[in-house]
């Protein structure tokens, strides 16, 4: 065992061992009060189950984080709940073996214990210790040195204390109560748990849950320390206990969530640990870890005590050499400003890093463009409607609560310009009006009675009911009715209801998820499972219909500015492309009057005006440099051809890819036809194994149909990307989501669907936008300026944003069904010659490269045989 456990396999109920045992009295909730949730849950991971795997495993955490985290919500109201959280993993039994890469481990989700610095009185005094300077530079999480303003100060508390990593001042500690994660990091969280609780002087055994990413069983593990310490400086055994058998027996402590009675055995479980909790938190002392002999048990700090004179010299002088290495290489990577090379540079000789990354390039308005900096517009920022789109902040809960008849039906923003109809006879040509329409038909809520009283009659879990009582009496007067728009429909709001637990649990949780993110920090995968849940549960995959997938990888559309660098006409039409989109913004400035309502509305036409105006001088300025065409191709050379999305909703179209294929003889050129053409990349399905981490004795197989259908063409009809909160990465997620849309549009105008728009969902924390992309003419047109945006926290916007995805479902199928007639009349061949991909451009590029080498040396052998 790589950390030393001792591993006690337990065959019968009466079978646990004497430090595990314990009974819970009765709390304020029970299993009855997640009850709906429950069945929810169970029914979601059983349809899901039904799907095929489209080249990898389903993720089930989604569905089952949700009851997790309301069960452990419940557990008192001083809980802490981290997901996704990085946590510091324990030294290897041989600590000189221990892997340099064994330091930081992933757990799944933690109930915890928060203890925090008290505040600074006027009459403290700052007080030093030896521990305070080694330690000055280590925190929970970056968030602490973020959220300190000098009025608190930091825990004395040695690294030892801690099992989570960070850096600048700690302000707080975690101490887990309940730990979740998957086999390959359960053995070393409870170890890691154990560590810290011995540090703090706490004897009580820790709880943890075995939850596979792709499964759908969670199997109760239990660990404790040795009482005694065989020497003295060794770290003590870890004994962990858990069920011999891996039969569904929840009496054993194996859980099945698509089981309805199991996973209410479970909710018992998990609620029966208040007590416990509670025991935690009383003995839970800092004074008590200053008396107690400090254990060295983290892997990423080293036991300097056991070393000698020389050793220790070695390895500071190691230390420092490499990250003055570290220092110079990120100094010379960053010190150019513009990441670009030189005029008249030999391009050949450039790194990609010295270059800004074309993916994630903020616009030409926050950067300058000096000599050989040139970025010729591809079809999307040539067309782009609404140019760059910012996310702005909601109304708060108490403004929403006052909206009036003379409101939008919906108080999130409306697309550009406030709704209102481009009034300009040459913007009209473009199609906007018609888009405009039909964003509106899919983004829009009108609040009404009926809605209040389905919302009531509906089943709901004691547990959020005071949610659903704040939505229905928010929004229950007559002045918030609207006639304009009757949407949702009565069936959708039916259908919602249904799922109304679902719904409001994932509004507490991303409630709490934000408290917890501005105490304790935000990590990246920050409030990614809400947004999945709501995904997963109303837009409702069914198999051969609808579907759901995580994080897949797309192909990213062909670079056209490329395929015409070697036309001597290639600066001037690059102008005339940069002009036209000048004009365009131009047109709609024009379109937009100031006045108090459309203020916002003008000031982002401004922005996408004066954006295109500098977009058209750079480009200007760029093209009479030699090497233009040049250091385009070379850009394009480095640009990514696939990316990974966070979620894509998709309708599955069979038998669409063997068609495709029927002329292809070759089984390699029918694959490679199909990973080139495809926008959802299908990888080769590895082989299936929930215990590939060597987890203890869990065996599960993941949900999904046993024969994935890898042959389906999916057509795209929303795609999404998540960032944590921060102003710095909305930038990023909307140029992100530029290229998907850009990828995905493309993709259906090769299949004869143009004017069909495919959605985006740009997430940053608890706000998420609802863009929209569009190709008509042979130009592409992006709406993420002043779009519709809803915060998950407010039951109401989350209610609305749930309401849009049974619209993109019935949508969607509207899609297949002109796909099906397109296919009547669509030439198979014709996808063949040119594929739309950068992938294929750059299969293009290579066989172009072997070509003009083969030639050379032909020629070379040529001269030589004169």
């Amino acid at each position: 065992m790589t950390f030393g456990e001792v591993l006690l396999y337990v065959t019968q109920p009466t079978g646990w061992p004497e430090p595990v045992r314990h009974s819970s009295p009765p709390g304020s909730y029970t299993a009855k009060d997640f009850e709906v949730l429950i069945q929810s849950t169970a029914a979601g991971l059983n349809a899901l189950a039904e799907l095929p795997y489209y080249g990898g495993e389903r993720s089930t955490v989604p569905l089952w984080s949700q009851l997790l985290h309301a069960l452990a919500s419940a557990l008192s109201p001083d809980v802490m709940i981290l997901e996704d959280a990085l946590f510091i993993m324990p030294r290897a039994q041989n600590v000189a073996s221990q892997p340099l890469s064994l330091i930081d481990g992933h757990a799944t989700l933690l109930a915890a214990h928060a203890i925090f610095s008290a505040p600074r009185t006027h009459s403290d005094v700052p007080r030093t210790s030896s521990r305070n300077k080694e330690d000055e530079d280590e925190s929970m999480y970056s968030m602490d040195s973020d959220s300190c303003d000098g009025s608190v100060d930091s825990l004395d508390l040695p690294l030892q204390a801690y099992m989570l990593p960070g850096r600048g001042r700690r302000l707080s500690a975690v101490v887990p109560v309940l730990l979740v994660a998957d086999s390959r990091n359960i053995v070393s969280l409870l170890c890691s748990a154990l560590y810290q609780r011995h540090v703090w002087g706490i004897r009580q055994p820790v709880v943890g849950l075995c939850c596979s990413s792709s499964g759908t069983i969670a199997t109760a593990i239990f660990g404790w320390l040795d009482s005694n310490r065989s020497e003295e400086g060794r770290i003590p055994v870890v004994h962990l206990a858990l069920a011999a058998d891996i039969g569904l027996d929840a009496s054993m402590g194996v859980f099945d969530f698509t089981d309805t009675y199991s996973a209410i055995s479970l909710a018992q479980f998990i609620l029966g640990l208040r007590t416990h909790f509670e025991d935690i938190k009383g003995a839970t002392s800092i004074e008590a870890v200053d008396f107690l002999t400090p254990l060295h048990w983290r892997s990423d700090l080293y036991n300097f005590e056991t070393q000698s004179g020389s050793q220790l010299d070695e390895r500071v002088a190691s230390w420092t050499h490499q990250s003055e290495c570290q220092r110079s290489f990120s100094e010379a990577s960053s010190s150019s400003s513009p990441h670009a090379p030189p005029p008249l540079c030999d391009t050949a000789l450039m790194s990609y890093e010295t270059m800004s990354p074309p993916l994630l390039a903020t616009d030409v308005e926050d950067e300058q463009v000096h000599g050989a900096n040139i970025r010729v517009p591809q079809e999307a920022h040539a067309t782009d409607v609404k140019g760059r789109g910012r996310v702005l902040q909601p109304p708060s809960s108490k403004k929403s609560s006052k909206r009036t008849s003379s409101s939008m039906s919906s108080h999130a923003p409306s697309p550009y310009p406030n709704s209102q109809y481009v009034n300009s006879d040459e913007l009209a040509k473009t199609g906007i009006n018609t888009m405009v329409k039909i964003n509106d038909e899919m983004t829009a809520f009108t609040w009404s009675d009926n809605i209040k009283t389905i919302l009531l009659d509906a089943q709901v879990d004691s547990f959020v009911s005071d949610i659903r009582s704040d939505l229905c009496d928010m929004n229950g007067g007559p002045s918030s009715q609207s006639s304009a728009n009757d949407v949702p429909s009565l069936e959708d709001v039916k259908f919602i209801a249904s799922k109304i637990s679902v719904l409001l649990n994932i509004v507490k949780g991303a409630r709490q998820c934000d408290n917890v993110a501005m105490l304790h920090g935000a990590n990246e995968a920050d409030r990614r499972h809400e947004w999945d849940a709501l995904l997963l549960n109303f837009f409702q995959p069914v198999p051969n219909q609808r579907d759901v997938l995580l994080e897949q990888q797309l192909n990213f559309a062909r670079n056209l500015a490329v395929d015409a660098v070697n036309d001597p006409s290639f600066a001037l039409r690059a102008i005339e492309i940069a002009d036209a989109y000048q004009t365009f913004c131009t047109e709609q400035f024009r379109c937009v009057s100031f006045s108090r309502e459309t203020s916002d509305s003008w000031e982002q036409a401004a922005a996408a005006h004066l954006q295109a105006s500098k977009f058209s001088v750079d480009t200007r300025r760029n093209s009479q440099d030699e090497r233009f065409a040049q250091v385009v191709a070379y850009h394009s050379s480095m640009d990514l051809a696939t990316g990974k999305c966070d979620a894509i909703l998709v309708i599955p179209c069979s038998g669409v890819a063997t068609a495709m294929c029927q002329r292809v003889s070759s089984i390699d050129e029918k694959a490679k036809l199909l990973k080139s053409f495809m926008l959802v990349q299908s990888p080769k399905l590895e082989k299936l194994d929930a215990t590939s981490g060597k987890t203890p004795r869990q065996t599960e197989t993941p949900v999904g149909c046993n024969e994935p259908n890898q042959q389906d063409l999916l057509l795209p009809v929303l795609l999404a990307e998540y960032k944590k909160k921060d102003e710095s990465a909305i930038s990023t997620a909307t140029n992100q989501m530029r290229t998907y849309q850009v990828s995905a549009v493309t993709f259906l105008s090769e299949l004869g669907l143009t004017d069909k728009p495919v959605f985006g969902l740009v997430v940053n924390g608890t706000l998420g936008a609802v863009t929209m992309a569009w190709k008509t003419n042979d130009q592409i047109y992006i709406m993420d300026r002043n779009v519709r945006y809803y915060d998950i926290r407010d039951p109401l916007q989350a209610m609305q944003f749930a309401s849009i995805l049974p619209r993109l479902a019935r949508y969607g199928l509207n899609l297949r069904h002109a796909l099906e007639k397109q296919l009547a009349i669509l030439d198979v061949d014709k996808l063949q010659p040119k594929p739309w991909s950068k992938l294929y451009q750059r299969q293009e590029d290579e066989r172009l490269v072997a070509a003009m080498r083969t030639e050379a040396r032909q020629k070379i052998a040529d001269e030589a045989m004169q």
